[in-house]
């Protein structure tokens, strides 16, 4: 689902592998300049309550690099809860680590 903002397409916020309760949240918001003013948040909020209460989703999962502070701190906002550290791969030139995060809705 497209994220907007004053009628102009920000971003998005997405599910993939949905298996039986259980889905895998994704979010972005393309401009560097709209991070962190909470518009991530909001929006994975949106969706998660949605994939609830429309879809039957209870589990989400969720991954970052280990760079990415903002969107860990929005996971951790949100309820989620690291569950793993593995994989890596390159974001914003280095080879960041990459944390799964799990949240029982």
């Amino acid at each position: 689902m497209g994220i907007e903002l004053d009628q102009r397409l920000i971003g998005y916020a997405d599910l993939a592998c949905i298996v039986g309760d259980t889905a895998e949240l994704g979010i972005a918001i393309g401009e560097s300049s709209l991070w962190g003013k909470g518009i991530g948040f909001i929006a994975s909020k949106k969706m998660m309550d949605y994939a609830n209460k429309k879809l039957g989703i209870h589990v989400f999962h969720a991954e970052t690099h280990e760079t990415n502070h903002r969107s860990r701190r929005m996971l951790e906002k949100l309820g989620f809860k690291e569950i793993s550290r593995n994989g890596s791969e390159w974001y914003k030139g280095i080879e960041a680590r990459l944390i799964q995060y799990e949240l029982d809705y």
